[in-house]
């Protein structure tokens, strides 16, 4: 039986280390940015079909893919999804080849109501800096620059950025180990038109759905 009430203290625990580092995160150097790994899932018949799509930043290519199919044991709860997914994506990551310097996740950073959400939990759990990307505004008050830029205010800290797409909203959120002004930068980066999410998202998004068609 999950343990809503445990799985929340453990959040509010781990985020403690999490937001003591916030103001001590090094830039992001880009140029040694190689391979970036990205995750997301679908679910059919209590299973999630767990994906992990590794991006050569520097050739703008998917070079590596793989997945995992695990049994559903933890309800979906907003605010927990991590203690649903993670665990699949652990077992889909220990299957790529080598170490990415960063990841995205299909989900939300520090923009959470404990400030750890799934992009957070994950980069813990990796140890790699990672960046949330979510399609739908989940915790925090969002604002308008003096520029123009839409941010997410959370705990006292700016955490997050609202980009327009492709007619969509991208909510991209600090997760672990960088600075938003990075976080925004790469996603932008990532864009291309004609598709609505950053491309390793958006492969890995069609990859899971293509293994849950398989099996």
């Amino acid at each position: 039986m999950f343990d809503v009430e445990r799985a929340k203290k453990l959040q509010e625990e781990l985020s403690v280390r999490v937001l003591s580092e916030f103001y001590n995160t090094p830039p992001l150097d880009t140029s040694r940015l190689i391979y970036i790994a990205a995750f997301d899932s679908a679910y059919a018949n209590s299973k999630q079909y767990a994906v992990v799509v590794l991006y050569d930043y520097a050739r703008r290519a998917v070079i590596e893919k793989n997945y995992a199919i695990v049994d559903v044991k933890v309800p979906y709860i907003p605010g927990l999804l991590a203690f649903r997914e993670v665990p699949g994506y652990m077992r889909a990551y220990m299957k790529i080849p080598v170490k990415p310097q960063l990841i995205l996740v299909d989900g939300h950073g520090l923009s959470h109501p404990r400030s750890f959400g799934i992009a957070t939990h994950l980069g813990l759990v990796l140890g790699l800096p990672s960046i949330g990307v979510a399609k739908k505004h989940l915790y925090g008050e969002i604002f308008e620059t003096s520029n123009g830029r839409r941010q997410i205010r959370a705990h006292g800290l700016v955490v997050g950025e609202i980009l327009e797409h492709e007619g969509r909203k991208l909510y991209v959120s600090v997760g672990y180990k960088i600075r938003l002004e990075d976080a925004v930068n790469v996603v932008k980066s990532l864009l291309v038109k004609g598709v609505e999410l950053p491309i390793p998202l958006h492969e890995a998004d069609k990859y899971s759905k293509l293994i849950k068609r398989k099996h």
